[in-house]
């Protein structure tokens, strides 16, 4: 026969059960690699499937141009909760917390990832509201709060990679810097807040127009940038006189009135045989291409040594 008090006590300890199961930590199943050190440090990749691959291939989930990787170094999967890393095949081999690895390892939140020359990689573990929360700490350290677009400290640290890889492969880059037109007599006459208004739609055209392969960033102000891999200075002008001719007929809505803004365009580019140049260099003679667009008129794109 079961006690008075007995029967409290297991009616307690089974509702104190029952509640624990109620609230039980979610899993921790979703996986993240954040880039510690190396040519893309900073940057946060989460897995979108059950694998993500990092190599110094175009093909693969995390791009990063570290000479001493592979096209496809390293694969990070989910397996039943689980996250495990396996080289792939790498001339160099890959590290998890100082070991070589020899075959795919089950490895824990905070494994550190060495591979090539100067890149280090962490790998995170993650419920669904620490992945939501890590990815908008994130966003909030490399993108512009007012446009969404990328910031200048994010552009600063992906144009000397960009550059870099341009020079090793020999392949052109381009950079385009946009200026709004007279954007202080927008702020003058409509307010600061339209001013915002046509910084948001003018960032929204932009990166409606790029390849998924180019970058958009708010250099400062109402200047932007564009960064497109693989294009020539000809290729670049195109790109850059189409995104100038849509701002231009883009209508913006303020106070019952629609308004029209312009904007004055430099490029420049790495390209040809050497295809050697400073990523300073490269700022300095598209900012002198959009200096000499402002001059002879607005509303134009000019490019360096065209």
């Amino acid at each position: 026969m079961t006690r008075l008090g007995e029967e409290t006590t297991a009616v307690v300890a089974l509702e104190t059960v029952q509640g624990a199961e109620r609230v039980a930590a979610p899993a921790r199943d979703r996986c993240s690699v954040t880039v510690l050190a190396g040519p893309a440090s900073g940057a946060l990749v989460g897995m979108k499937g059950d694998s993500l691959t990092v190599g110094r291939g175009a093909e693969c989930d995390l791009c990063i141009d570290d000479p001493g990787l592979s096209r496809k170094q390293v694969r990070v999967s989910r397996r039943g909760g689980a996250c495990w890393v396996e080289d792939l095949g790498s001339r160099n081999g890959t590290l998890v917390d100082g070991e070589r690895l020899q075959a795919p390892l089950l490895v824990h939140d905070g494994a550190r990832v060495h591979i090539g020359q100067d890149t280090v990689l962490r790998i995170g573990l993650h419920d669904e509201l620490e992945d939501e929360a890590q990815r908008r700490l994130y966003d909030s350290a490399v993108r512009d709060s007012l446009t969404h677009l990328y910031n200048r400290r994010y552009l600063d640290e992906r144009l000397h990679a960009e550059v870099a890889y341009s020079v090793r492969h020999r392949a052109p880059l381009s950079l385009i810097i946009i200026d709004i037109d007279h954007f202080k007599r927008v702020n003058d006459t409509l307010g600061h807040l339209a001013g915002d208004a046509v910084l948001r739609l003018t960032a929204a055209v932009l990166v409606r127009m790029v390849r998924t392969e180019d970058l958009v960033a708010r250099w400062g102000g109402e200047e932007f940038v564009v960064l497109a891999r693989g294009s020539g200075l000809r290729n670049a002008h195109i790109l850059a006189d189409r995104m100038r001719r849509n701002i231009e007929q883009m209508d913006i809505p303020w106070e019952g009135k629609m308004h029209h803004i312009t904007v004055s365009m430099g490029i420049s580019c790495v390209d040809g045989p050497e295809n050697r140049v400073e990523p300073a260099a490269l700022v300095a003679a598209a900012d002198g291409a959009l200096f000499e667009a402002k001059r002879s008129g607005r509303n134009r794109v000019i490019s360096a040594g065209a």
